[in-house]
């Protein structure tokens, strides 16, 4: 049986998602979103996808996912998604997407 456990530490997972723009010159309406790709019960074991939507942002721009450790934030990946199955471990991870625009 899968634990229920989880279904709670995955709401507390996309209350916790994090959006970070780095960048000098960031302009007023350039933004980025992130959700959670994912419908219904998620459980140890899912593949959860987080995914990043960019607005008015030209091109030349990187994103990066982080995910925060007790050593603080560690890069996980990059791209406009993300993937990772939920394990014990990471079920109650913040996660947060850097926006990094190319000068």
């Amino acid at each position: 049986m899968k634990n229920a456990f989880v279904k709670l530490m995955i709401g507390l997972l996309a209350a916790m998602l994090m959006m970070s723009m780095c960048t000098a010159a960031f302009a007023e309406n350039e933004s980025i979103h992130i959700s959670l790709v994912n419908e219904g019960d998620i459980y140890y074991g899912d593949l959860v996808t987080l995914w990043a939507s960019v607005s008015n942002v030209a091109d030349g721009y990187t994103i990066v996912w982080e995910m925060e450790t007790a050593d603080g934030w560690v890069q996980v990946g990059s791209g406009q998604s993300y993937s990772f199955t939920v394990t014990e471990a990471n079920a109650a991870a913040a996660y947060r997407a850097l926006l990094v625009i190319a000068e």
